[in-house]
């Protein structure tokens, strides 16, 4: 289970060129094309978006939306929709905020409103928290949606369904004992590195460290690649992957 901005991709200010580090897509054809291996993209971008980022044929699961959305790798796709409600507070606050003059900061998804500043200035940034707050109070209890960071931004969205749902899901779905991992590296995965728990391997992916549930750190892209290299590896000598691993709870 991997995420994909920030972990397989360095963030791009345009998220529609945000280009896999050379050799990931290789490396993710080989793993899917395995038959006793699963990969899994979890995102909080809309699953179809990340598709189309992709290559071509690799039959690869994805979980979009932050576990809203499912899109098998056969394109059956099923959607957890929040109610109306909810739905129109979204669009509520997209109106909001496009009208306090930051239309080009929000993404709309199918269950969550998106605003990023990592391409802004520290003072403007600071602007677009501040006003995405008060728009925020200004709701009370209106949808029970939430505000929560991600690296480069904040996203009102559902609390009730996670990238932890997800892994969840796809942990359930596997047999007893089989070899899992989760690589991410936002703070929005860090509800999938809690779900995995000892279930298996949880892996931050980042330049630098910081705080984490993960029980693993490595640095991209090197490190990252080195990592899927073993998981090939693994899969193919029926070994496992965590043999490279030096832990670092952090």
């Amino acid at each position: 289970m991997l995420d994909y901005d920030g972990t397989l991709a360095p963030f791009h200010e345009d998220r529609f060129k945000a280009v896999a580090y050379a050799g990931v897509e290789d490396r993710l054809a080989t793993l899917s094309q395995l038959s006793q291996v699963q990969v899994v993209l979890v995102t909080g971008r809309p699953a179809r978006e990340l598709r189309a980022l992709l290559p071509p044929g690799a039959a690869i699961d994805i979980w979009g939306s932050h576990g809203r959305e499912h899109l098998q790798s056969d394109g059956a796709y099923k959607l957890f929709a929040l109610d109306s409600v909810q739905q129109a507070t979204l669009q509520h606050v997209a109106r909001e905020m496009a009208a306090l003059g930051f239309p080009e900061t929000l993404e709309l998804k199918p269950s969550s409103l998106a605003v990023h500043w990592r391409s802004c200035e520290p003072e403007v940034q600071d602007l677009i928290r501040s006003r995405m707050q008060s728009v925020f109070d200004d709701l009370g209890e209106a949808g029970r949606l939430h505000l929560l960071p991600f690296d480069g931004g904040l996203e009102l969205r559902s609390h009730d369904r996670t990238k932890g749902t997800a892994a969840r899901h796809i942990i359930a779905q596997e047999p007893a004992g089989a070899p899992v991992a989760y690589l991410g590296d936002d703070l929005t995965d860090e509800d999938a590195f809690a779900a995995i728990g000892n279930r298996g391997l949880s892996i931050l992916v980042r330049g630098e460290v910081r705080r984490s549930c993960a029980r693993f750190w490595l640095r991209p892209p090197e490190e990252l690649l080195q990592f899927l290299d073993n998981w090939i590896s693994a899969a193919q000598s029926q070994t496992t992957a965590a043999a490279s691993l030096t832990e670092a709870p952090l």
